[in-house]
């Protein structure tokens, strides 16, 4: 009979991240929601893996607030994220758009992710940040409309839950290694409101009338066609500005929903007042729209005329000029005969990187997506079994990286070259054996192999694991701490029959002790929590 052994042990974990936040091109940046991907086996082509450089940030849309994930597995089925393929699929796509220099960011929430005021105590910020190290996400998108609306996001729970947020992300996500922290609060979250407002900003409630050059007759009337007055008249008019206030320091993006927001004709002035904190807090401010037609409403239509004037507007603004702000669009892959989300990018690329807004105009449409070609980075777990620390092999995937580990049968295999699918181990030379594996239930121990974990004490105590040879047979070489992944991280040998392994600086998760006796290698799933 198999014997299993179970640890459970309890530590941090820090993940050492090189590179900065920085922003090169002025940002084009388009939601892309995970239900609408494609994905076609034969040539590994799909709609994300075929965005064109010109849009160098992505929000992949949507991960849940309350999302489960446990580090290595690259298991995304307790995420929310609707891909119509698996997790290793996922990852190599988003190496493929960065390859491009295209950011993916992964978004949390949306409309219908905030379920209910107790979803707040239920976020695991390190499950969090364990799926954008594994998925080599930039950062993350707080994309907080609680309850599905903005209706009430400005009250002062809602506020204090968006400054959670961010010092609690940042917490574990410094800029300092390059986590990128974004957020789309409403439009007219920065103009100064009734519940939230700032008098020493030029976008106070008090400056409306002046602003506008109107009257406050239609300031309540949302859907109404004016230059701005009715933007200062929603319940979310200021929400983001007590949240700036606080946090403005540890946000790199703000892409703020520039739709959705009635029928005024004055989009400018959303941006000028984000403009205005981020001079103060050294955000970038991205300008949301929407391909029509916006699903309330609609009461304001972007155009590539539009477009193209708003983005005149941020390039040349007196206090943001190089500051490299930009333009966002919701969602990407809308479209009709002869325009589509992708041309309204393109519009506002050209006129943010120096081209007239005629010019913009007529290109609109001079762009092409490039089908995926290959050469990106997954993972090979495939959404398979691990058994000794080494992936189950899987009989459709090709394996390109000689010295590949995968299990099989009870035993571990290396291939020697590039192997195809269905090159199976044991029945085709590009397998090597280099070792036995019993932790699959399908496997039986040896009486040897018996025998040898008999003589094996195995425990823990604040972060550390003990092993001790309980007599003198010499048996147990060495330990290997493996991740879920395949990774070794660490490698232990016995000193006079005894062994003491740090695992503190480690992730909650799952991981292989394997147990090196020679002529057998025994594996052991431990659980981190």
């Amino acid at each position: 009979m198999k014997k299993i052994i179970l640890l459970v042990i309890i530590f941090a974990h820090t993940v050492i991240i090189t590179a900065q936040v920085t922003v090169n091109d002025p940002i084009i940046l388009a939601y892309f929601p995970s239900w609408s991907e494609n994905y076609t086996s034969t040539n590994q082509d799909s709609k994300l893996r075929r965005i064109p450089p010109f849009v160098n940030y992505v929000f992949l849309a949507f991960a849940k607030p309350d999302l489960r994930y446990t580090k290595d597995s690259f298991d995304i089925s307790n995420t929310g994220i609707e891909m119509s393929y698996d997790g290793c699929t996922l990852k190599e796509s988003i190496a493929a758009l960065k390859n491009k220099g295209i950011q993916v960011i992964l978004s949390i929430g949306g409309e219908t992710y905030w379920t209910s005021n107790t979803i707040y105590d239920q976020i695991e910020y390190q499950q969090i940040k364990d799926l954008v190290d594994d998925f080599g996400f930039a950062g993350i998108d707080w994309d907080f409309e609680p309850n599905g609306s903005f209706a009430n996001i400005g009250s002062p729970e809602n506020v204090q839950h968006f400054i959670d947020f961010f010092n609690n992300s940042r917490a574990i996500m410094p800029r300092s290694e390059g986590y990128i922290l974004a957020c789309a609060p409403s439009g007219v979250g920065a103009l100064g409101g009734q519940s939230n407002n700032d008098t020493a900003s030029p976008y106070a409630f008090e400056n409306r009338n002046t602003l506008t050059g109107e009257s406050d007759t239609e300031l309540y009337n949302g859907p109404a066609q004016t230059n701005g007055i009715n933007l200062f008249g929603f319940s979310a008019t200021g929400h983001m500005i007590p949240v700036i206030q606080s946090v403005g320091n540890k946000i790199d993006i703000i892409a703020y929903q520039g739709y959705n927001a009635g029928g005024s004709m004055n989009r400018s002035i959303m941006y000028d007042a984000f403009a205005y904190y981020a001079e103060q807090y050294d955000f970038k401010v991205v300008a949301g729209i929407h391909y029509p037609n916006e699903p309330w409403g609609p009461y304001y239509e972007y155009t590539h005329e539009n477009v193209a004037s708003l983005s005149n507007h941020i390039k040349t603004h007196p206090d943001r000029q190089g500051k490299k702000d930009g333009i966002m669009i919701w969602q990407l892959l809308l479209e009709a005969a002869n325009s589509s989300a992708y041309s309204y990018l393109n519009v506002a690329s050209k006129v943010l990187n120096g081209s007239t807004e005629a010019t913009a105009i007529s290109e609109a449409n001079s762009f092409s997506l490039a089908p995926y070609s290959g050469g990106a980075d997954g993972c090979t777990t495939g959404g398979g079994d691990v058994y000794c620390g080494v992936t189950e092999y899987n009989n459709t995937a090709d394996y390109p990286t000689p010295n590949t580990s995968v299990y099989y049968s009870c035993k571990i295999w290396e291939n020697q070259w590039y192997a195809n699918a269905n090159e199976i181990p044991g029945e085709n030379s590009v397998w090597l054996e280099t070792g036995n594996c019993t932790e699959d239930s399908a496997c039986t121990l040896s009486i040897n192999e018996e025998e040898l974990l008999e003589n094996i004490a195995i425990y823990t105590n604040n972060g550390f694991i003990y092993i001790e040879e309980l007599s003198n047979k010499d048996t147990l070489k060495t330990v290997h701490v493996i991740s879920i992944s395949g990774q070794k991280l660490m490698s232990k040998s016995l000193d006079n029959g005894r062994l003491e392994i740090d695992m503190r600086s480690l992730s909650k998760g799952f991981y292989i002790l394997e147990l090196d006796f020679g002529q057998y290698r025994i594996g052991k799933k431990i659980s981190v929590n």
